[in-house]
């Protein structure tokens, strides 16, 4: 049983595929979700405030029957570690600024190049769990072909054709996490694909392909949103409203209110997608 639930699990490699595709959308100011060192930043960040608010309380119980002389010095150094805690998050804060302002001066192809050469290591060490899963051949190879493809779209280093290259790349994610047990329906990453392919053939001016698009994202959440869990009823509403101002905009051939829209409605997926995690984590 326990060797079954493991193979059920989704692999890291995977994950790592998945993570590498945003981060190439991104560096390219694509619509990107958040990538995965940035989730888990998050998660450190609230795993260390609760352990210092759990360590806050025991001190407070524990500091209830000493003497009033011991509770002023825990006081004073209570102030002293606040004040100190206040001076690293400020110098933190300032060293991100610091990073930032680095990464937004750096050639964004440069760091391409190395992700998308992370990938293909990542993609090689993904296979044989894919094997071992049933993946059809016919998976594997149209990834191994897209991949190529957008190997190819990053050397001429041209960004409306790596976008869209990098999205069909992201296309087949669904298809392999649907190998594995998932807290959420892996149908949601397939409607960020055509959010994400409606945005980018539009920046294009390419509106017949985005038209299409919003067709099969319409047919894909019909589906999808029935399987909603009824806690996150109001992110699925959020998700549907933003569906449908994305198509009004695509109708209107409205490429700047496009973008705007269509990375509301990735945001949305994304949201849907960490609550229905939240919820398998709580059951």
């Amino acid at each position: 049983m326990k060797a079954s639930e493991k193979s059920d699990k989704v692999p890291e490699d995977l994950e790592n595929i998945e993570n590498s595709i945003e981060k190439i959308i991104k560096a390219l100011e694509g619509p990107a979700v958040t990538i995965k060192d940035e989730k888990e930043q998050g998660k450190d960040k609230a795993s260390q405030s609760e352990n210092q608010e759990n360590e806050g309380n025991e001190d407070k119980k524990s500091s209830q029957s000493k003497k009033s002389e011991t509770e002023d010095s825990e006081e004073n150094q209570d102030k002293q570690s606040e004040n100190k805690n206040n001076q690293e998050s400020k110098e933190q804060k300032d060293s991100e600024e610091s990073d930032s302002k680095k990464a937004a001066s750096k050639d964004p192809w440069q760091e391409i190049s190395s992700t998308i050469n992370n990938l293909h290591y990542q993609w090689n060490a993904y296979i044989p769990s894919a094997t071992k899963k049933n993946a059809h051949k016919d998976l594997i190879d149209n990834f191994d072909d897209s991949l190529n493809n957008l190997t190819s779209n990053i050397v001429t280093k041209d960004k409306n054709k790596t976008l869209l290259a990098a999205n069909s790349l992201y296309k087949f994610i669904p298809d392999f996490y649907m190998l594995y047990k998932t807290p959420s329906s892996p149908e949601i990453k397939r409607i960020r694909y055509y959010i994400r392919n409606a945005v980018l053939n539009a920046s294009i001016s390419n509106w017949e392909q985005s038209k299409k698009d919003i067709d099969d994202l319409k047919s894909s959440w019909a589906i999808y949103k029935n399987a909603i869990d009824q806690k996150n009823q109001e992110l699925a509403s959020k998700l549907d409203y933003s569906i449908y101002e994305l198509e009004k905009v695509v109708n209107e051939k409205n490429m700047y209110l496009t973008d705007i829209k269509g990375r509301i409605a990735i945001s949305n997926t994304e949201s849907i997608e960490k609550a229905e995690k939240e919820k398998e984590n709580e059951g």
